[in-house]
């Protein structure tokens, strides 16, 4: 399926801004990361501008599903490789530097903690992230390193099948007492993992059409995405005790998965404009630089007179070197890097096949 889906690109963007908007308007000041951003009333509103990240979730679904049509195991991994990791070292370095120069007794970074970040399976190494915001790319990878599975095995005939059952079991998890209790930051199973599935289930929708099977299961997946969202949005509630309305989180999440229903189900979009682009391409970068240089920009330069300007001058910053990156880094690097990745997996699998071939004998 060659057409691009531009009005995902609008999704995407509206996700990561709401997130911008969470971090620099609650959990800044909520968390005591950036104390200075203090908004009482206008929190109220913006504190669920995390769900954002749950939409991330089903996008990647529907946009991974979508990338590995006509595909190998060696051309995903290349793809996810010089997608994922160009603009993340760049965010990497210059997150470090800023929090070297500016991050006084609230941000710090050790060497070990550094180079653990650099291989994005920093947990796998017990060193925490160097901006809070990576925690979704473990998780990110470990939906890649599922569905490499998958293709390594031969299995993609059965993708269909996986997503039906990771979307069932997922939403089954979410009505016991340990979904509550589960390390959700780490873990993809059960919070995160039907976010992908019902992203994936779009895409099968979307390019073998509509019957029973799926329109089921699309009910199960709005059924999760109501679950999921209630259910962490109690857990918020009670992690910083102000009370995270149920029927906001509904409504929030409604719109965006009839949203999606939209480009799943119909041939056309009122939103498929080209020009929407580049607010898909800011997207990543802009994700990977914001919450803790945001932070840091507002304790150094903020005050009770000016916070206000500081982060709206502070996301115009973000957004430009969004751009920077994409075009200095995604755009440069992403090709070299993908056949760089190539040439190293296409040895590497040649390298095994003699090994094979050599023991047979």
């Amino acid at each position: 399926m060659d057409t691009r889906f531009y009005e995902i690109d609008i999704l995407r963007f509206l996700s990561a801004l709401a997130v911008v908007i969470f971090h620099y308007t609650y959990t800044g000041y909520m968390e005591g990361f950036a104390t200075i951003a203090d908004f009482p009333q206008l929190r109220e509103f913006t504190k669920y501008g995390y769900v954002g990240i749950n939409f991330f979730f089903i996008i990647s679904g529907f946009v991974i599903f979508m990338s590995i049509e006509d595909s190998n195991a060696s051309r995903f991994v290349a793809s996810r490789f010089s997608r994922l990791f160009p603009a993340y070292w760049c965010a990497l370095v210059l997150t470090t530097m800023i929090t070297l120069l500016i991050g006084d007794e609230t941000f710090s970074v050790t060497l070990t903690q550094f180079f653990a970040n650099i291989t994005m399976l920093n947990p796998l190494f017990g060193q925490s992230s160097i901006d809070s915001a990576y925690w979704t790319l473990f998780i990110e990878l470990q939906f890649y390193f599922a569905v490499l599975l998958v293709m390594q095995l031969k299995l993609g005939h059965y993708f269909p099948h996986l997503v039906a059952i990771t979307l069932i079991g997922s939403t089954l998890a979410l009505f016991s007492d340990w979904a509550a209790t589960v390390d959700m930051w780490h873990g993809i199973f059960p919070h995160w993992s039907g976010y992908f599935a019902v992203g994936c289930l779009f895409y099968l929708t979307k390019r073998d059409g509509l019957n029973k099977a799926k329109g089921t299961l699309l009910l199960v997946g709005y059924l999760f995405v109501l679950k999921q969202s209630t259910l962490f949005g109690d857990l918020m509630s009670q992690w910083f005790a102000i009370e995270f309305n149920s029927g906001v989180l509904v409504f929030l999440n409604s719109l965006f998965f009839f949203s999606f229903c939209i480009t799943s189900l119909c041939k056309s979009h009122p939103f498929r404009f080209k020009a929407c682009y580049l607010l898909g391409v800011l997207t990543y970068p802009l994700y990977l630089i914001h919450q803790h240089i945001g932070y840091m920009i507002f304790n150094y330069f903020g005050s009770q007179h000016n916070i206000g300007w500081i982060i709206a001058i502070t996301i115009a910053v973000m957004l430009l070197l969004a751009y920077v990156i994409h075009r200095c880094f995604e755009v440069t690097l992403g090709p070299a890097f993908k056949q760089l990745s190539m040439q190293w997996l296409d040895k590497l699998t040649h390298s095994v096949h003699r090994t094979r071939t050599i023991k047979a004998k």
